[in-house]
């Protein structure tokens, strides 16, 4: 691959054009519904938040200079950084981060262990962080909601935090029935939403005209010139408030597609979004409500008579948005177990068509806990806000930093056009991640200790597995070996019934070791199935794998087979090729004849190796949430055997 794709629409082609135009407007209209569903609801907060920045000057110039700020990074990020370099990197229509790292890895990173160990740390880096934010949104973006109920009657302030963690419950409850049944009025309701947006803030515009000054960056410029450098970086770091949800443009690329992802923006998203943030400013220009220090914008500048309606549209919206990012938390922890980043967690489907509409219990249950613990330990969506942002500014500069490399090495772009890209975006995504960082003190690093904590766990699992994978290499053999020791051996029964033993350990694709589970078996039992087959589950840097492509077979002689089955990196393994491809090879003809065979470390704390205990615990509690293969494969419990070893660590 020399260069991006021209047209990186992954929608489904259709055969005419006017079907087509129908397509891409419907896509684009689901778009609104999920995609700028988190970027849709900044406007509660955004503004609100910029007013606190202390030091600010309370003058119309500063309102002016935020609105253009705010009117500059979204065009600045979203428009051009976003949908016109980084959605360029499609992954066989996917997006996101590990779409990015997959590519990545595809191409470069198998010539150089340095570029391995590069695009592991970023893969890990970006999961850490997208726990973090996944925490911080929901919890912030329903607080900023049921705070706007709490302006239509006075005195129920103090019922705001309360009301946010009955709704958040409420939230985290359904997950496991699945967002199938409201993913048909997404849409409708967050369409509603842009348009209020829009007319709230037009009524406010045609009121006071001037508020158009803030077209220009000047107003913008002159207001950073006239701050000292720590009262910039906390501007910026509120300003960062307006922008946060774009990551998810590139995130579900893969559900929607580019194009229609790009129209939704251009002709709806962006346009409701700036027209609204200037009716703010226009609403503070006309009040000079700008010298309060509880003054919110967004709800104040709503009419009386609107203001429960609007309340409750903001709480609906607060839920869409909440529901696009725990979703897509969902989905990334699935990607991250595909990709053994994390034990393999239980994955439920909760759609029968949608494959990609997922469950995953002890997340759910994690970021459940954490977030009421948030609104619990925080209070309010100003106390909230100044935690939110690093996660959101260090997402952006990774993605910028894997975008490049994949440009520079994969699509061989030359030094020239990489670095043209590279100054414009890096500094850019530099200013949002330092002006975040200097608001961490702020926060306590909440957000900073909840990233490195998960960078912690997945380190700490990728170095235990390879622990494993090293104890069990003195153990077991290569295929060839045992199976010529096999049909060596006469005092071996044959076993006429077919068995499948699966390698549990992720070994490298190079290596054909013997599943620790079939050298016990034919220990303990001195019998060989016939056909004995060795399933191998391999992770491969597309997304999707074709059918005809995904298993690889090699027969050793003696009923042994080895099948190695490939997976893309966003579809979870599953038995159902290997019982078409058994029944094709005449192994069986149904799949009750199949016994299944794995092995399973049974870990016990001992002192007879070096780790310290630093790492000895976390492995030990993340090796107990590990599934087993029988349940992450869903085999039948009467025909699964699971033989142990007993691991000392």
């Amino acid at each position: 691959m020399n260069s991006p794709p021209t047209h990186a629409d992954a929608a489904t082609p259709v055969p005419s054009h006017g079907r087509r135009k129908n397509h891409l407007l419907w896509m684009a209209l689901g778009a609104i519904g999920v995609v700028f569903g988190d970027i849709g609801t900044s406007p509660m907060y955004a503004i609100k938040e910029s007013l606190h920045t202390p030091g600010l000057p309370a003058t119309p110039a500063s309102v002016l200079g935020i609105v253009s700020l705010v009117l500059w990074s979204l065009l600045l990020v979203v428009t051009v950084k976003y949908l016109q370099f980084i959605t360029l990197a499609d992954n066989d229509g996917e997006g996101g981060i590990f779409a990015l790292v997959s590519l990545f890895k595809s191409k470069v990173a198998g010539a150089s262990q340095r570029m391995l160990h590069m695009a592991l740390a970023i893969g890990i880096a970006a999961t850490a962080l997208l726990f973090a934010d996944t925490l911080i949104t929901p919890a912030l973006s329903v607080m900023a909601a049921t705070e706007g109920l709490a302006l239509i009657t006075p005195g129920l302030e103090h019922w705001a935090a309360g009301t946010a963690i009955v709704v958040l419950i409420g939230l985290f409850s359904i997950q496991r029935f699945g967002t199938a049944f409201l993913s048909g009025i997404f849409a409708p309701i967050m369409l509603v939403w842009f348009l209020v947006l829009a007319v709230l803030g037009a009524l406010q515009i045609y009121h006071a005209p001037h508020i158009l000054a803030a077209l220009s960056p000047l107003p913008a410029l002159q207001l950073l010139e006239a701050l000292t450098w720590n009262q910039r970086m906390s501007l910026l770091g509120s300003i960062l408030l307006a922008i946060t949800g774009a990551e998810a443009i590139y995130a579900d690329m893969g559900h929607f597609g580019r194009l229609p992802i790009a129209r939704a923006w251009y002709t709806f998203a962006l346009w409701s979004l700036l027209i609204n943030y200037f009716g703010q400013g226009a609403w503070l220009l006309r009040t000079h409500a700008f010298a309060s220090h509880d003054v919110n914008p967004f709800f104040q500048m709503v009419p009386t008579a609107l203001m429960l309606p609007v309340a409750m549209l903001a709480v609906l919206a607060s839920i869409i948005a909440s529901q696009a990012v725990i979703s897509g938390m969902f989905s990334m922890a699935s990607q991250a177990i595909t990709l053994h980043y994390l034990p393999r967690l239980t994955v439920r489907h909760t759609s029968a068509i949608e494959r990609g509409q997922i469950y995953l219990p002890k997340i759910n249950l994690v970021l459940a806990i954490g977030c009421v613990l948030l609104v619990i330990g925080f209070g309010s969506s100003d106390a909230l806000a100044s935690a939110y942002g690093f996660a959101v500014a260090a997402t952006m500069t990774i993605t910028t930093v894997a975008f490049t490399l994949v440009a520079f090495f994969v699509w061989r772009w030359s030094a020239l056009k990489t670095t043209l890209f590279a100054a414009f975006a890096l500094p850019l995504d530099g200013l949002f991640l330092a002006a975040s960082i200097r608001k961490l003190p702020d926060s306590h690093y909440l957000t900073l200790l909840i990233s490195l904590g998960v960078v912690f766990l997945l380190v700490v699992w990728r170095i235990g597995n390879r622990h494993l994978m090293e104890r069990a290499q003195r153990l077991d053999m290569p295929v060839t070996l045992f199976a010529d020791m096999a049909a060596e051996r006469t005092d071996l029964h044959r076993q006429a019934r077919p068995a499948v033993f699966f390698q549990h350990l992720p070994f490298p694709p190079d290596m054909e070791i013997t599943p620790n589970a079939l050298l016990r078996q034919v220990q303990l039992t001195s019998m060989l199935y016939q056909p004995t087959v060795i399933v191998e589950f391999l992770t491969h840097t597309a997304p999707r794998v074709a059918d005809e492509d995904r298993i690889q077979m090699r027969a050793f002689g003696n009923g042994i087979y080895s099948l190695r089955l490939s997976f893309g990196f966003a579809e979870p393994p599953h038995i159902e090729p290997i019982i078409e491809f058994g029944k094709k090879q005449g192994w069986w003809q149904a799949p009750e004849e199949i016994v299944y065979y794995s092995g399973r470390e049974d870990l016990r704390m001992g002192t007879q190796t070096h780790w310290p205990m630093l790492l000895k615990w976390p492995f030990f509690w993340l090796h107990r949430q590990d599934q087993s293969l029988d349940r992450a494969l869903k085999l039948p419990a009467g025909q699964y055997a699971e033989l142990g070893i007993r691991i000392d660590i």
